[in-house]
């Protein structure tokens, strides 16, 4: 008898089980579709390609080691984002059908086109990036492969160990693409020589030269200085890696044309070993309106940012607590011996 009501028990379990899954059938689901949107391989991918429903597009393409972004060198950091995206994407759930002409239809208007190429003139995958869930945990997309076709149904897609959405990882925007570099040495060893210069003020400029780590200070009339060795040091360290903060598109172009014109506030060159150099101007940087001191004097310089000139064309702004150690003046950087004694 109690066998016979266990299995009684145990039936009605089971149909009931059975009639909630067929209640929540969607009519989804991944079998047969096209849902495999991760590239295992993201060192065979050497192109990117993004285009939004505004016609605006960024073409990302691997040359050799490193990455151009519509012909200008590439911020590697976004990319490298990019290609962790590609390899631990993973698909959430597919889209209930209740759901899915509205989506689609959302999507139709600002879904972002992302082209991964893998070494030939075709995509290998095409994913068409949607907006995010009301959750914000997962983005919708539909994954397109020339030859084969696309996913009539659009999927819920997230990234293992990460909370939150990826669609804001595929844009159009240029210049957060672009390359932020101004100085990268690694190998400190790689300069010979760096040359500062303060036109505006008339103050003495000066070179370091550097032979193997062994640094000489020398005066605009070659003759040899006494130096902090500290400072100099700190000026050498902050050339291993030195970006700007942003482009300046504030200014019409007037006002860049008359920024470039004009007597910088401080120059620095750069030699390398193999020949190379680079020439970055520097200008002082007018403050946000209303920026006051602390206290509550109107600025008259921005004390935190500077403008300078990086690639001979693009006038950025920089950070002052890293670049101002790279231009110190030379009362800065010379040693002078303490009063009563004599220079070394």
């Amino acid at each position: 008898m109690k066998k016979n009501l266990l299995l009684l028990v145990l039936f009605v379990a089971l149909a009931a089980v059975a009639f909630w899954l067929w209640r929540g059938n969607t009519g989804s689901t991944l079998t047969g579709s096209l849902s495999d949107f991760a590239i295992a391989d993201t060192a065979s991918i050497d192109r990117i390609f993004i285009a939004d429903k505004k016609g605006k597009s960024v073409d990302l393409r691997r040359v050799g080691n490193e990455w151009t972004v519509n012909g200008l060198p590439a911020n590697e950091f976004p990319i490298g984002t990019l290609l962790k995206t590609f390899i631990r994407v993973e698909v959430k759930t597919p889209v209930p059908k209740s759901m899915e002409t509205n989506v689609l239809k959302v999507m139709s208007t600002l879904a972002v086109k992302v082209e991964i190429y893998t070494g030939g003139d075709e995509p290998e995958k095409i994913w068409w990036v949607g907006h995010g869930t009301p959750d914000h945990f997962g983005v919708f997309c539909v994954l397109e492969k020339p030859g084969v076709g696309r996913s009539e149904s659009p999927f819920v897609l997230g990234m293992a160990a990460f909370t939150g959405m990826i669609n804001t990882r595929f844009h159009t925007k240029l210049d957060d693409w672009r390359s932020t570099d101004v100085a990268i040495f690694p190998d400190l060893n790689q300069i010979t020589s760096v040359k500062v210069e303060h036109p505006s003020t008339d103050s003495a400029g000066y070179t370091l030269k550097n032979d193997m780590g062994k640094l000489q200070l020398i005066d605009a009339q070659g003759m040899e200085l006494p130096m902090d060795t500290t400072i100099a040091q700190d000026l050498m360290m902050h050339m291993r890696d030195a970006h700007f903060e942003y482009f300046e598109r504030t200014f019409s172009k007037a006002q860049q044309d008359s920024t470039k014109a004009s007597k910088p506030w401080h120059i620095l060159t750069i030699n390398s070993a193999d020949g190379t150099s680079i020439r970055v101007p520097f200008w002082k940087k007018q403050p946000y309106p209303g920026e006051r001191t602390a206290e509550m004097v109107l600025l008259v310089n921005d004390v935190d940012r500077m403008h300078a000139l990086v690639n001979d064309t693009a006038l950025v702004v920089v950070q002052r607590y890293w670049f101002d150690r790279m231009v110190p003046f030379l009362g800065q950087i010379r040693w002078h011996p303490p009063q009563g004694t004599t220079n070394p």
